[in-house]
């Protein structure tokens, strides 16, 4: 990551530090350069100090503003002579922040994440909403969650507008309502009263209204127009993924009841989707149908999750105008080409949905992570999605912090905007992100420190599922870990801490930063201390210390989440940690630790 601002030899020197990479660049006039600009694009020459900008419309001369930003960063002591011709190859280009499972983050918050996404080039930032909009006459769902209100969008949409951002609001308006559907007014709306149990004492609470009840329909009805008119775009996104309440023998698979089949096993290789059965699978098409042709959504393109359409191609065909389909997947493995493939084929609009690979994880997975989103792009490429959504999820009380998540976002705005690239990330990061190498190298380490135990656990992560999990230290041991690998570990989580806190942080922000990474790599080795202890192996602390290590960092976990974040969840997830970390003696069963499969 250092940096030789003397000159630019080169044309492929004068892009290799910019974040995202343009697409040409000449060093004078070396080259033909492309003539016709397309959205979003822009030509930027500076000669002798002077710059000059010519742009296809707004959003490419504030793009051209960005890389003048950036050369300005790059070479303080004065920009070589350079012209660009620059244009993205994804035309939207979202981040999705889950502000409904646990952190909601302040306005404050959002405001600065927005104003740094927007300088990589992120042009689409959504909020994921269940219970998290004050809507109006529903009080009693969101009376405890700290919501966001029609002032808060309209000043957040302000501030997104100036920076060419599109603000979304995604409504989910079928599965993922359980905390709706906890209260009295709208628990007979479910379609699995109760939630669904098993025999085997598993349990989930009901998730999913009913589409047969025109009551449910004209709940949602009413959640989607109100997020519709409130954000204001020419998007609105109404989830529809996951209604697993809808084919409870999803669910029985999940939990592995004996001889419970697997419904999505042979759809794609086992990747995971939602099948469903008749007379359900009308009912979900004809409830597409009906969400579309709402008035609120008239001139608005409808997006939606793609997950149901694995299983169902033959739905393909019944898909109204005016609705997108987002495919989502979260693993690098993730059959992205061959759901595109059939979405395309049957002519609607596309859009792909990676993910930061941070949520439950704590440290992230940047390997993961980075596979997956380069699958999601050649297949945006090859099948002509017209979006990009990286999603950053709150799964299991959202643990991450926010910079755990950076690496992914900065990924997904260098691919999106230009995919034949290779993206230095932590580069990216040091210059034009957190400003401190120090920070970045700490984050970039704790988001590789999965990679030391083979196999590596899928989804939650390695490091995360032995703090959280019992039984993952056996299981991992039987596949392979070994005493050394946890040795490793614990040393590299080590070193986290103290590049972390030896950075020099710059400001308020990056304080805080290194507060969470340091943060984070201590919740791990709490849990490579709980693998010792379980394995008998050494190095383990005594219960005295653990406990007190326990309570040091959940004090800290209060403090850093209300350091972004409004007040709301903060207690549901200092009660997972508690529960995962055995420091209650009794948790009452009536406390919901789990809220159902989210969306992973």
């Amino acid at each position: 990551m250092s940096l030789n601002s003397a000159s630019l030899n080169s044309a492929s020197s004068n892009s290799a530090s910019l974040c995202p990479r343009p697409r040409w660049v000449s060093l004078l006039d070396e080259g033909e350069a492309p003539v016709d600009l397309p959205a979003q694009g822009y030509r930027l020459k500076v000669v002798s100090g002077a710059a000059t900008i010519d742009a296809a419309d707004e959003a490419g001369h504030f793009y051209a503003a960005v890389t003048l930003d950036q050369l300005r960063d790059l070479y303080p002591d004065g920009i070589p002579d350079v012209a660009i011709v620059d244009w993205p190859a994804i035309a939207q280009r979202g981040v999705m922040l889950d502000v409904s499972r646990g952190k909601v983050p302040t306005v404050e918050t959002l405001e600065l994440l927005i104003d740094r996404l927007a300088r990589l080039k992120i042009n689409v930032v959504q909020l994921y909403l269940e219970h998290t909009y004050a809507h109006p006459g529903h009080s009693e769902a969101w009376a405890e969650a700290t919501p966001y209100t029609a002032a808060d969008v309209a000043r957040l949409r302000t501030f997104a507008v100036q920076r060419q951002v599109d603000l979304v609001g995604q409504q989910n308006a079928l599965g993922h309502m359980e905390r709706w559907l906890e209260h009295p007014r709208y628990a007979p709306l479910a379609a699995l009263p109760g939630g669904y149990r098993n025999d085997q004492g598993g349990h989930e609470p009901a998730a999913c209204v009913d589409p047969a009840l025109p009551e449910a329909f004209e709940l949602v009805a009413e959640l989607v127009s109100n997020v519709a008119l409130a954000f204001e775009s020419p998007f609105v996104h109404v989830g529809l993924d996951e209604p697993i309440d809808l084919n409870p023998s999803v669910w029985d698979a999940i939990f592995d009841v004996p001889g419970a089949p697997v419904p999505w096993e042979h759809v794609d290789n086992g990747a995971f989707c939602v099948p469903l059965p008749e007379p359900r699978r009308t009912q979900y098409l004809q409830w597409v149908q009906r969400l579309r042709a709402l008035p609120a959504l008239e001139g608005r393109q409808m997006l939606m999750w793609a997950d149901v359409m694995a299983p169902h191609p033959e739905l393909l065909a019944e898909v109204p105008e005016g609705v997108t389909l987002v495919e989502w997947g979260y693993e690098s493995t993730h059959p992205f080409d061959a759901r595109c493939a059939r979405i395309a084929a049957a002519g609607h609009p596309l859009w792909v949905a990676p993910g930061t690979s941070s949520w439950s994880s704590m440290s992230g997975r940047i390997v993961n992570m980075t596979g997956n989103v380069r699958a999601a792009v050649d297949a945006a490429q090859r099948y002509g999605a017209e979006g990009l959504l990286m999603c950053d999820w709150g799964n299991l009380g959202h643990f991450q912090y926010l910079p755990v998540s950076w690496p992914g976002f900065l990924t997904a705005a260098a691919l999106s905007w230009n995919p034949s690239s290779t993206p230095d990330v932590a580069d990216g990061l040091a210059r034009f992100v957190a400003h401190d190498e120090a920070l970045v190298e700490a984050t970039w380490r704790l988001g590789h420190a999965n990679d030391l135990i083979t196999p590596c656990a899928p989804e939650a992560g390695t490091l995360a599922a032995l703090l959280t999990d019992e039984s993952a230290a056996v299981l991992l041991m039987a596949g392979g870990m070994t005493a050394a690998m946890l040795t490793a570990v614990d040393d590299e989580l080590s070193d986290c801490i103290q590049r972390a806190v030896g950075s020099t942080g710059g400001d308020l922000d990056g304080r805080l930063w290194a507060d969470e990474i340091a943060a984070a790599a201590a919740w791990l080795r709490l849990g490579v201390s709980r693998a010792r202890s379980q394995l008998g192996w050494p190095g383990a602390l005594d219960e005295s210390l653990w406990a007190n290590e326990v309570e040091r960092l959940l004090e800290e976990h209060r403090r850093l989440w209300l350091a972004r974040n409004r007040a709301s969840g903060i207690d549901h997830s200092i009660a997972m940690l508690r529960h995962v970390t055995g420091t209650l003696a009794v948790i009452a069963q009536q406390e919901e630790i789990s809220h159902g499969v989210d969306h992973a």
